[in-house]
């Protein structure tokens, strides 16, 4: 690519959760099977965890959070954060 960046469309977010602790890696896992979650991990501090999200649009992200990572069982909040490119 000759050191080019290459641009991408797609919306791209960190979505901080917290979660009940009793059943984290059930919740983890739950979450790295959601399409358009690139990456999910443990973190240390007032969230659980964390899921990267990358989408082609605004509703696709509010999907996404809404209806996917909000409605799993044991998630008690999330924060979503744009990225910004």
């Amino acid at each position: 690519m000759n050191g080019e960046h290459v641009a991408s469309n797609k919306l791209k977010a960190l979505v901080l959760l917290r979660v009940d602790s009793r059943i984290e890696k059930k919740v983890i896992n739950e979450i790295k099977s959601i399409e358009n979650v690139t990456e999910a991990h443990y973190i240390y501090g007032p969230y659980d965890m964390y899921a990267f999200v990358s989408v082609d649009s605004e509703d696709e992200l509010q999907d996404v959070v809404l209806n996917r990572l909000r409605n799993l069982y044991g998630v008690i909040s999330t924060l979503t954060c744009y990225v910004a490119d």
